[in-house]
């Protein structure tokens, strides 16, 4: 397990994200800790393994508030967000006592405060469960590690601050909740990957203990009972993701879902088990919007060539096309379809042991990875995928080479900015989506035609449920698909503004397009949360 954490391990960021500090200054030893908090769950405190409590909530609240929060926080704005129902001097007198109270309790080196501004000591040795687990979290999301046990998930004792219902507290409380079940997510899909499906379902099954209707953890769920030829319990795990999703959200479930279902109802028992089992392909997150004759082009190409490589700008939607195209090919290959994100290798010797650790190749001593695989690969019918390779673009094509000269059998896709440049190669350049020309006057029903229109809507729909395509937005939200000329990245992004912005507001910003579309995923590489980040990595 990894290390315990200093209260100043996490600093906030002017837009109020949270940034991580690196290096032994976050660390500490835990029988250091002079005391501990705990926030998620019932709120708590504990020094040399006695409780402590504070008398009055408004105290645990500011120190809870204070913790969160590191650095200076204004006294003016703590009185007015603890005691603004009563005026400003009896509001600075309670803010006074609360952190006298603080001191006196819990040691006068816990606070630093002057005139304006009080916070959190940040030498002061203070062990705290949230902010250890959104350290390892974060962490593990941004560069995942082979071991699960990084990020220690019963740190997670339950929404934060249960005993409280600030506003603030809110805000927080969804925000961890979130940032846990993205954790969960990823790690049922690397146990998925790594064909550990046991484990899979155990962190799926943690989803849905506390979200019962999400969606994507009863489709892994689903995958891994048939991937372990159960395929009753898979079958039953679609009920009762029906019923959640009918009772929590009033939907249906998903195409994708259905399509699986359908899947598991037709295939022959005996079949499902092998046929689960032979690929890693992550589930998608979000729905595939248009693309149609690009799927259908890329398979027919399949079938005439052993080396496919997908071009394109950053955010073209290279990695989101492949899985798509890979997903209709399940049946077509005998020994799989297997995918292997590059992106998350630094060494280029790394690629060929990432690719032998995802097939199951068994090492052999003293003889090199890439002969270990061409013995393991060929005699097998096999689709491999390397995502994101430029970066290793070397690295990438010296084992291409070597595989595809010595297994006969072996078909290869990738993803990349560049060609590998080797002999064999064909390149299919991935278009961007679709659009309707500038100040083009279009119906609804004519704009949903094209296919950047349509990825905009069900991505807005997705951060805003009452959205829809209307004659009044329709002109905003086509100008913002021809600014952003169908990239599907930027378009994904000026969607998700659509939580705080208007389409004619976002249309209008445009001319700061950087700075606006900042409103990645979490778990995106980090190349993908920002379009700058994106131009940057090109």
């Amino acid at each position: 397990m990894v290390g315990e954490t200093h209260s100043s391990c996490l600093q906030r960021h002017p837009h109020g994200n949270q940034v991580r500090q690196s290096g032994q200054s976050r660390r500490i030893v835990k029988a250091s800790a002079q005391l501990r908090v705990y926030l998620f769950g019932r709120f708590r405190i504990e020094q040399a393994e006695e409780t402590i409590r504070l008398p009055t909530r408004q105290s645990s609240l500011l120190l809870a508030y204070l913790i969160l929060r590191p650095g200076p926080q204004s006294r003016e704005k703590l009185a007015a967000l603890f005691w603004g129902d009563v005026p400003d001097s009896s509001a600075r007198a309670s803010l006074r006592n609360a952190l006298s109270t603080l001191r006196r309790q819990l040691g006068r080196d816990l606070l630093l405060t002057d005139r304006e501004t009080a916070q959190i000591n940040p030498d002061y040795p203070l062990w705290v469960d949230a902010l250890l687990f959104q350290t390892q979290a974060n962490d593990f999301l941004e560069e995942p590690s082979p071991d699960p046990a990084t990020v220690d998930l019963d740190l997670y004792g339950g929404d934060l601050l249960a005993d409280f219902y600030a506003d603030w507290v809110l805000v927080e409380r969804d925000a961890l909740r979130t940032l846990y079940l993205e954790t969960l997510l990823a790690l049922t899909q690397q146990m998925r990957s790594q064909g550990d499906y046991e484990r899979a379902i155990g962190f799926a099954e943690q989803i849905l203990a506390s979200d019962r209707a999400h969606e994507r953890a009863h489709q892994h769920l689903m995958f891994c009972h048939a991937a372990l030829g159960n395929r009753t319990a898979a079958l039953k795990q679609y009920e009762a993701c029906r019923i959640a999703l009918r009772d929590e959200l009033a939907v249906e479930p998903s195409q994708e879902t259905k399509k699986l279902y359908r899947w598991l109802q037709q295939a022959p028992p005996e079949r499902i088990p092998v046929e689960a089992a032979i690929t890693n392909l992550p589930i998608p997150l979000t729905a595939f919007v248009g693309r149609r004759r690009e799927v259908a082009d890329i398979r027919q190409l399949l079938l005439s060539v052993r080396l496919l490589t997908l071009t394109g700008a950053g955010g073209s939607g290279k990695t989101r096309l492949a899985i798509q195209v890979a997903t209709d090919l399940l049946d077509r290959y005998e020994d799989g379809v297997w995918w292997i994100e590059v992106a998350e290798l630094s060494d280029a010797q790394l690629v060929p042991r990432m690719v032998a650790k995802t097939l199951g190749a068994p090492e052999v001593p003293h003889r090199p990875v890439g002969e270990t695989l061409v013995r393991f690969l060929h005699s097998k019918e096999l689709l491999l995928i390397l995502d994101n390779c430029e970066h290793l673009l070397g690295a990438c094509a010296r084992l291409v080479e070597q595989l595809l000269s010595k297994c006969a059998q072996l078909t290869v896709m990738t993803t990349s900015r560049e060609m590998l440049g080797i002999t064999g190669e064909q390149v299919w350049p991935v278009p961007t989506l679709s659009i309707p020309k500038p100040a083009q006057r279009l119906s609804v029903d004519e704009l949903l035609r094209y296919e950047a229109v349509r990825l905009f809507v069900q991505r807005a729909t997705a951060v805003r449920p009452d959205f829809t395509l209307t004659e009044a937005n329709a002109l905003p939200v086509a100008n913002i698909c021809w600014r952003l000329e169908g990239l599907p990245l930027a378009v994904e992004l000026a969607a998700a503004r659509i939580k705080v912005l208007s389409a004619e507001q976002i249309a209008s910003r445009l001319d700061d397009s950087f700075s606006l579309l900042t409103d990645g995923s979490r778990t995106a590489l980090p190349r993908h949360q920002t379009l700058q980040a994106t131009i940057d990595w090109s």
